[in-house]
């Protein structure tokens, strides 16, 4: 389905990240090409996930997370129509087979979620408001660091970037909104 104006809702972007993507493994650029230039939406999502998931209570994964997140505010910050990611990054790669079962999992909670995130205030998440987002995204990214050293500690941080993230991804200024203040 795709949302007013042309706008991918997230179930779309969802299915983009099985329907073009092959072979027996994805790497992470491999899915960042897929999203195309509504990259910096889904990649900020899914590492926020990792922050506010139990997988944010293992030692150093705020660090990671953070970091990444930090990277992509700042290119986001100086306008960056494509994502950069180290070689490294690049490469990492998992089994085609386990992206295909997350994706069918995510898709009816991507439909739910669908139903009440959409295009609203859209002016918020364009030029130059997305700059004022980079801001608090890179604001938000260094507090993750000295959070690292408490168990979920991260998590507000993580859960105003999952907000921010979607608003990106869905252009919903409303989001935007929210994902500031809870980062502020």
């Amino acid at each position: 389905m795709v949302a007013a104006h042309g706008e991918a809702d997230l179930r779309t972007l969802i299915g983009k990240m099985r329907d073009d993507t092959d072979g027996d493994s994805v790497s992470l650029g491999e899915l960042k090409d897929a999203l195309g230039n509504r990259a910096f939406g889904p990649l900020f999502v899914m590492v926020a996930l990792i922050a506010i998931l139990p997988t944010g209570a293992i030692p150093g994964v705020s660090l990671i997370t953070g970091a990444v997140m930090l990277l992509l505010s700042v290119q986001l910050l100086l306008g960056a129509t494509t994502i950069w990611l180290p070689q490294s990054l690049e490469e990492r790669a998992i089994p085609r087979d386990k992206l295909l079962s997350s994706v069918d999992k995510a898709e009816p909670y991507a439909a739910r979620i669908d139903r009440w995130i959409r295009p609203r205030l859209t002016e918020l998440v364009q030029p130059p408001f997305v700059q004022l987002m980079a801001v608090a995204g890179i604001l938000i990214s260094v507090s993750m660091f000295p959070l690292a050293l408490v168990p979920f500690g991260a998590f507000p941080a993580g859960l105003s970037m999952l907000l921010i993230g979607l608003a990106l991804t869905v252009r919903d200024g409303v989001l935007a909104i929210l994902g500031i203040a809870i980062g502020a």
